[in-house]
Order: C-alpha cells, then sequence, then structure tokens
C-alpha cells in the first residue's frame, strides 16, 4: 500500500521525493497474522497492558462547550483505544492519530497504520507535509481509496482530498458513496503543527531518514523464527510421545477392509490403538503399550534460552517474555535496575503519548473553530495530565507510606496526596479536599 500511495501522492502534488525508504507494508501483514504463534504481538501487548496499566489521564480546558468537546474526544480516546493504538505502535512500529469531525458535530479520532502515510516534508523534527489513506470504499464496482494530504504553511494549516482507484485514477468524490460531502480544499488557521497524532515504536530502526518506527522486534527476525519452529518441535516431541496400545492384527481384519487400510501410526493419526502382527514377536506375546517420556527440560531449556534471548535483542528486561524475576520491593534500587531496560522503554512510549495528546487537544480545539462546534472565540489552550503508573519498579504500599510520610512533614499537601493516589488534575483534588473540609467543619459546629 504504501508504495501506491506514495506513487499516487507525488504524482497528485507534482512532487519528487528521492529519499531512500524500505517497505513498511510487511511490519503490520507480520503484525496482524494469526495463522501461528505472533511472538511479536505478544511482546507488544504485554508492553501496552504494563505502559498504560492503571495510568490515567485528564484534560483540562477553558469551561464551557469548547473544553468539553474536546475533554470528550480525548477521554474517549484514552479510555477505548489506548491500550489496543500502544500494542501497535509496539507491533507494527508506529500510530497516525487522525482527529476529524463528523456529521453530528462531535470529533473523532481514528487510527492510520504507518504503511498508509508518507511523510512529505519535516521542520525542525516535525512533520508539515504529510499524506495519508484515510479510508477505502467501493464505487459500483470499483475500490476506491480517499487520500489527504496535510500540510502546513506558517500558521495556516491546508487539507486537501482525493480519490483514487485501486489502480490510481482519479475519481471524483462526488461518485463514491459516503464522501459527496466533503469538500476538496479546507484551511484551518492559527496553528502551528499538523492536525495529527504521531505514537511511534523507540526501537531503533539503525537507519538515517526514517520516517516513523520499526516494530519493537525489529532486527530479531531470526531469533524469532527459531523460538517458532522450536514451539513448532516442542509440539511434535508431545505427539510423538503420546501413549499407543498394540492390538493384534486379526481383531483389525474384516471382510471389507485389509490391516494395510485400517494401519493407523502416532504420526497421521489421533487413534492411540496400532495394529501389529503377532507373530512377528516370535509368539512371545502381544505387544501391548508403549508410551516413552517427553524430554520435557530439554524442550523448556531451550524456550527459555531463546525468550531470553529475544528480550535481550528488544532490549527488554526479563519478565515480558519469561518469568519476571524474584525481587524484593523493599529495595528499589534493586527492582530499578532489574527492570530498567523495559522500563526505560515504556518511559520512551509514554513520552510519545504526551507529545501526540498534546498534539490532538489542539488539533481538536482549531477544528472546532474552524467548523464552528462550539461557540466561536478565544481558544481553549488545553493541559494534558497523565498519572502514569508506576507499579513495574516499586510497591505501591511502599510509595504510599512515602507519600504520608511526605504530607505528615509537611513536604506535600492534601491535594497533591489526593491527586497521586485517585488520579486528575490537581485542580480537581484541590476542589474535592476544600468539599471534604467543608462537611467536616458543618459537622463539628452541629456537634
Amino acid at each position: 500500500m504504501w508504495e501506491r500511495l506514495r506513487e499516487w501522492v507525488l504524482r497528485w502534488t507534482d512532487q519528487k521525493d528521492e529519499r531512500p525508504e524500505w517497505p513498511r507494508e510487511g511490519f503490520s501483514a507480520a503484525y496482524e497474522d494469526v495463522t501461528g504463534e505472533n511472538i511479536t504481538a505478544v511482546i507488544a501487548g504485554k508492553l501496552a497492558a504494563l505502559t498504560i496499566g492503571d495510568s490515567s489521564f485528564a484534560l483540562t480546558a477553558p469551561g464551557g462547550e469548547r473544553g468539553a468537546l474536546i475533554a470528550e474526544a480525548l477521554e474517549r480516546l484514552w479510555k477505548e483505544d489506548a491500550r489496543r493504538v500502544t500494542a501497535r505502535a509496539f507491533g507494527k512500529g508506529a500510530a497516525v492519530l487522525v482527529p476529524a469531525v463528523t456529521e453530528t458535530g462531535r470529533v473523532e479520532i481514528t487510527e492510520a497504520d504507518q504503511d498508509r502515510v508518507l511523510i512529505l516534508r519535516r521542520d525542525a523534527g516535525r512533520p508539515v507535509s504529510a499524506a495519508l489513506c484515510l479510508a477505502d470504499r467501493r464505487a459500483g464496482n470499483e475500490l476506491c481509496h480517499l487520500i489527504a494530504h496535510y500540510e502546513l504553511k506558517g500558521d495556516a494549516h491546508r487539507i486537501r482530498y482525493m480519490a483514487v482507484t485501486d489502480g490510481g485514477a482519479p475519481v471524483p468524490l462526488a461518485r463514491v458513496p459516503g464522501w459527496e460531502r466533503l469538500p476538496e480544499e479546507i484551511t484551518v488557521g492559527r496553528v502551528d503543527r499538523l492536525l495529527l497524532g504521531f505514537l511511534k515504536c523507540p526501537a531503533d530502526p539503525r537507519r538515517n531518514g526514517a520516517e516513523l518506527g520499526v516494530p519493537i522486534t525489529y532486527g530479531a527476525e531470526p531469533l524469532l523464527e527459531e523460538l517458532r519452529e522450536h514451539l513448532r518441535i516442542y509440539r511434535r516431541e508431545y505427539k510423538l510421545t503420546r501413549p499407543m496400545l498394540g492390538l493384534d492384527s486379526t481383531l483389525w481384519q474384516t471382510e471389507d477392509r485389509s490391516i494395510g487400510q485400517v494401519r493407523r501410526t502416532v504420526q497421521d493419526g489421533d487413534d492411540p490403538f496400532i495394529p501389529f502382527d503377532a507373530p512377528a514377536l516370535d509368539g512371545r506375546g502381544v505387544w501391548q503399550y508403549y508410551a516413552p517420556a517427553i524430554r520435557w527440560e530439554a524442550m523448556e531449556a531451550r524456550l527459555k534460552s531463546l525468550c531470553l534471548r529475544i528480550e535481550k535483542a528488544c532490549g527488554l528486561s526479563q519478565g515480558i517474555l519469561t518469568e519476571r524475576q524474584s525481587v524484593n520491593y523493599l529495595n528499589r534500587d534493586e527492582v530499578r535496575a532489574a527492570m530498567y531496560d523495559t522500563y526505560s522503554v515504556l518511559r520512551a512510549m509514554r513520552y510519545g503519548w504526551e507529545r501526540a495528546m498534546e498534539d490532538l487537544a489542539l488539533a481538536a480545539d482549531a477544528l472546532a473553530e474552524r467548523f464552528a462546534l462550539t461557540p466561536r472565540g478565544s481558544r481553549a489552550a488545553p493541559v494534558c495530565a497523565f498519572d502514569w503508573d508506576t507499579s513495574l519498579i516499586e510497591s505501591t504500599a511502599e510509595a504510599f507510606d512515602q507519600e504520608l510520610k511526605l504530607h505528615a512533614a509537611g513536604a506535600m499537601s492534601a491535594p497533591e496526596l489526593r491527586q497521586w493516589v485517585l488520579g486528575g488534575t490537581l485542580k480537581e483534588a484541590e476542589a474535592a479536599v476544600d468539599r471534604i473540609q467543608a462537611e467536616r467543619e458543618r459537622k463539628e459546629r452541629r456537634s
């Protein structure tokens, strides 16, 4: 898809892009494969669970409809899709978050794979021109693709739309069901970044000029294949060691079937009964039972070794594919040292979320102003606040005990303590503490 998108966009925009780029379509296909052991998806899912965990997100913006509209869009993304989007960013290399205005006057944020995104130009590390394949629909017998070109010039943001067939021929938007009301071009003013959010996997792409990212298992493909091969051998080992019962072949002979037609082995069937010719044993009796022991210890040892090597190749600590190390949570330095590699990866992805949500909040604000989703006026200047889960490297009970000591020593206020425990913004915590204090004073007066 990416190569075709590149060809269409360069032809449409009459630009040249001679930068070397490697195919990214394989990343998405490998992550989406469900036909076998998908080790990349397992690692990505585990890292996504650790990244999001019990973390919380809150957005503060000036009161009124504008702030509520922005908060509703971003909080819906966080609550419903944050873990899934994070897993895809780890597994596919990157995820691009696209805010758009719905027909009902809301802001909806959708996700696009990086093989549907082409970064055309950057300025100081930030994309200022990009093209995306946003959707696919059929118009009659033709499959059509909706392409959007996002471009920032000064403080003006221009979005142009076009539709092309699967062969790259332009199609009028009015001909495609559902796209008839899309304008060919819109302009949004007073913005300093593209109206998109980028969430990139922190794995090193190992080459200069890489536009977005690579999966967390990039470069560990030989080890992944070796692990998959070992799992196949492990399954075969169990199959070869299943119990088999030998019965005299005369018991298998019937008028319409010969012994060759009914013969079964443990390799090609699930029947544990094996026909056996008694004379082959020199009349010493019929072989009755066979159940060799599986090489469980050797199989498990190699499985653990491969998982450890994959974790190391991905820059992760033990505990993603293998069992988590036993550590004493009273010793924070010991825990941090044991989990530091994984925690540094999570911290990088969390920073990516903070930056992406900030961009999306500003984008939602700009779209609300441009399309008058709320009364026009001063921009909302939203502020994002995250309370990240730290249970990976510290005990919740120990951390809470430390916070209580800080509060008792006067080094932490009651609102800060409440925010640490329950999340949310400091302003919300201050309001809750004030309500509790006022209620306590009323009760004291009554008594």
